[in-house]
């Protein structure tokens, strides 16, 4: 016998296909076109990375020849292959944004995909950001609702559902195939390893990109009458990838003045978000000053489960630093940095720097832990050699919604990343046009300003 669909998810179906850009307020679209830019320069910072320009030019194996187009290049491909391509660009240098309810980066999961699939059903600029807010929305809830086992890491878990949701928005499904897109999208999620971050193999970035594309493809499997399993959301997040998923509360306050996309976090630091706070009590600690390895006995770092699981004392290359609590806070305390320049090779083998991270112990700290997902803390002690301790605490780091970034920050990350990719002029035009989305009649304008 055939289970009846879950309530929860016809709720969510029917919030998404009820959204539309009317419900939203000016600051929520302004939130939305903020989060647009920051994700969008992420894609543009990352698409001359050497793996993603060898996937521009495998793009046709990949999904062959459609009307969608891979930022930063000059190709165009099937809907889920320039989710994909775009997703792991945006994601590989660990500069997006992200959701500490949702505990993922929603934007870079959803966004490639919403505009894939915008640029194939020619979406006007309005649908594509009810698209968004709506898919983060379902996004956050669902990963709210998930406890994932220790090993797995979240990217290409819950945020699939926010993908495909949002895609079967801009397909124009109603709520029956919107609630099939959601639920064949979770017997899509893959399983995704925490330590293959960790450990600096970039797989974890190609996790996020599948996701993207799976939840593209999931509504174009909806919308042939491909069904999903009614329990497929208790069954993949709450028995498979995870050991709990809390179906009650999921649709509080659904389509209130608050959705999600307005509780998120900008980064600055090119490092997983588990490490700011570290990070940021690093420089409490340290005041100004810059301490050499032999200069101190010991540091440790006091933050909250599962921020712990980033321990790894000897990153392998770049990438794997993006992931070490040890190594970015040994970076900030020798170094005084974490941009884009502490992730290089050269930097993660600095003998000052490698040797500070070997004495860094990381520990739970429980108090920290019960203040999950509201407020995520850490505290740095720094035992000097002669014996003194500094000590630095911070709960709310810098770029969250509790704690915004000063005006005029996140613009000139935009223009920094982008012009890794583009000439200034054409910055100029891709901005204006992300400020005229709300009136723009054809997501393709947005995207031809991203072709080169």
């Amino acid at each position: 016998m055939i289970q009846a669909r879950r309530a929860y998810v016809t709720a969510l179906a029917d919030y998404m296909h009820g959204l539309d850009v009317a419900r939203l307020s000016a600051v929520h679209i302004d939130h939305a076109q903020l989060v647009i830019s920051d994700t969008l320069g992420t894609i543009l910072g990352g698409a001359p990375l050497p793996e993603i320009r060898a996937l521009h030019g495998q793009s046709a194996s990949l999904g062959g020849n459609g009307p969608c187009t891979i930022i930063g290049g000059s190709a165009s491909v099937a809907a889920p292959a320039a989710a994909m391509i775009n997703t792991m660009a945006g994601i590989s240098l660990e500069l997006d944004e992200g959701s500490q309810f949702a505990t993922n980066h929603p934007a870079i999961h959803i966004l490639p995909a919403a505009l894939a699939v915008g640029e194939a059903e020619k979406s006007s600029g309005q649908a594509l950001i009810t698209a968004l807010v709506g898919g983060y929305e379902i996004a956050a809830r669902i990963g709210r609702a998930t406890r994932l086992r220790q090993p797995v890491h979240p990217f290409g878990t819950h945020a699939i559902c926010g993908a495909a949701a949002a895609s079967a928005k801009l397909m124009g499904l109603d709520p029956p195939h919107i609630a099939a897109a959601i639920e064949i999208a979770a017997g899509l999620a893959i399983s995704s390893s925490q330590t293959a971050a960790n450990a600096g193999a970039s797989v974890r970035n190609a996790a996020a990109g599948v996701t993207a594309a799976n939840g593209v493809t999931a509504a174009i499997l909806a919308r042939a009458g491909v069904t999903g399993e009614a329990a497929a959301l208790e069954k993949v997040f709450g028995e498979i990838l995870g050991d709990g998923f809390k179906t009650e509360g999921i649709c509080e306050g659904l389509g209130d003045d608050a959705p999600f996309i307005m509780r998120n976090y900008f980064k600055i630091y090119a490092c997983s978000r588990w490490n700011h706070a570290p990070i940021e009590a690093a420089q409490v600690a340290c005041g100004g000053k810059r301490f050499a390895a032999r200069d101190i006995a010991a540091v440790t770092v006091w933050t909250y489960s599962p921020a712990t699981r980033l321990n790894w004392q000897e990153p392998a290359n770049g990438y794997a630093a993006k992931h070490s609590i040890p190594y970015n806070v040994a970076a900030q305390i020798a170094r005084g940095v974490n941009d884009l320049s502490a992730y290089t090779d050269d930097a993660v083998n600095d003998a000052n720097v490698r040797a500070l991270a070997l004495k860094t112990t990381v520990i739970e700290d429980p108090e920290f832990t019960a203040l999950v997902p509201d407020v995520r803390a850490a505290r740095v002690d720094i035992t000097l050699t002669g014996g003194d301790v500094l000590s630095g605490t911070v709960h709310r780091a810098r770029g969250g919604f509790d704690n915004p970034f000063a005006g005029g920050v996140l613009m000139a990350k935009f223009r920094t990343l982008a012009a890794l990719t583009l000439a200034p002029a054409r910055i100029v035009t891709l901005e204006e046009a992300v400020a005229q989305l709300p009136t723009a009649s054809d997501t393709r304008q947005l995207m031809a300003c991203m072709q080169v």
